[in-house]
């Protein structure tokens, strides 16, 4: 792979400022540098010293022009945002610099902005898919259960299910962090929460089968399998040779997994034997938030949902939730087929709802949010 030494030698330094003063995750540092390193084979690993600002409109414009999987649509605006962005943080931190700051004005980083146009495409949010709460059931119900292996997970998706905690969290649990009260502690000391964040989620009501599927793999691992409480909730699968001296799976490590590799491909095989299309594990959050504006009565029902979900903000698990096209369309159908009868007295009725205490505090709790 082509380098130019100069620029790495100061990139290396803005990744160390991003890392030792910025207090940034090693992730969010990859995605900068795959961004800058993107940036450099567009312009052909010249020196960062003849940045101009026609560079950085080059580049924007090759990657709104660029396909995306399929060579007749336009690249995603929401990756070219993101690209963009990390690009630009970059430029106008070397602008500052010693050995720059004569040779990159500090205006020049600005030509990476989108349009305001494609700005407002790029903050649109697509509607993502989501198995419904019965898709989910179906599988968990019909996922065999014959060994430690399937039992473990069955019992994954189930837990899941149960909660909506990311997959990084949830091979990252220890039984000790499965609390009697129906709950899971996410510990950040140990779990790996988003943002180290400490959590405990209760069980959403999917099901008491569900949740007795889950106690009972629970109360296996402690009863049957002698497990403590500081050996891994949802360990690695054991392997061994047999006698073709190739590996196969024999039972349960009692070591956690390293990725989440495996857990996507669990779930894309009991989906496919279940006769359910494949959704991803994180999807499964989509469908506990679409579930909760179904269920949740009140303000107050809504803002426990979102914090069970890990969400600080009520619109961020609106966000997730978002009404499905078709379902948009059948509900305004309803109101034209049957509208009010006095508009008069509608609007009536609106205002005493709007006037009630929890209605007003729901009300308070969006704008200070915006």
């Amino acid at each position: 792979m082509r380098v130019n030494p100069d620029n790495e030698r100061i990139k290396r330094r803005y990744f160390h400022e991003l890392r030792e003063a910025n207090g940034l995750a090693e992730v969010t540092i990859d995605h900068a540098a795959r961004a800058i390193a993107d940036f450099e084979r567009f312009t052909d690993w010249a020196d960062f010293k003849r940045f101009r600002a026609s560079d950085a409109s080059g580049y924007r414009k090759h990657l709104l022009a660029a396909g995306g999987k399929r060579k007749s649509q336009l690249s995603n605006r929401s990756t070219v945002r993101t690209k963009l962005v990390q690009v630009q943080k970059f430029f106008t931190w070397l602008s500052k610099q010693p050995g720059f700051k004569s040779r990159i004005s500090y205006a020049d980083p600005k030509y990476f902005n989108l349009s305001n146009r494609d700005k407002r495409i790029a903050a649109q949010r697509p509607l993502k898919p989501a198995p419904t709460p019965e898709q989910v059931r179906h599988v968990v119900l019909s996922t065999p259960s014959g060994t430690d292996i399937e039992l473990r997970n069955r019992a994954l998706i189930a837990l899941i299910l149960l909660t909506g905690i990311r997959v990084t969290a949830a091979i990252t649990l220890k039984l000790k962090h499965v609390r009697p009260d129906d709950s899971i502690f996410q510990d950040a000391n140990e779990v790996r929460t988003k943002f180290a964040k400490m959590q405990t989620t209760y069980f959403f009501p999917v099901g008491t089968d569900i949740r007795e599927i889950f106690e009972a793999y629970v109360s296996h691992l402690r009863t049957n399998l002698l497990w403590g409480e500081d050996d891994p909730l949802f360990p690695s699968t054991r392997q061994a040779l047999d006698e073709q001296r190739s590996l196969k799976p024999v039972g349960l490590s009692k070591e956690h997994w390293k990725t989440s590799h495996p857990v996507r491909q669990i779930f894309k095989r009991t989906f496919e034997a279940a006769g359910v299309p494949y959704h991803t594990p994180h999807s499964l959050r989509r469908t506990l938030a679409r579930l909760g504006e179904r269920v949740c009565r009140t303000p107050e029902e809504l803002k426990a949902w979102s914090q069970n979900l890990g969400h600080d903000e009520l619109m961020t698990t609106f966000g997730y939730g978002a009404v499905p096209l078709q379902q948009q369309a059948d509900i305004l159908a309803r109101l034209k087929a049957d509208p009010p009868a006095d508009e008069t007295s509608d609007l009536r009725q609106f205002e005493e709802m709007l006037s009630k205490p929890g209605i007003q505090a729901f009300i308070n709790a969006i704008n200070k949010e915006k």
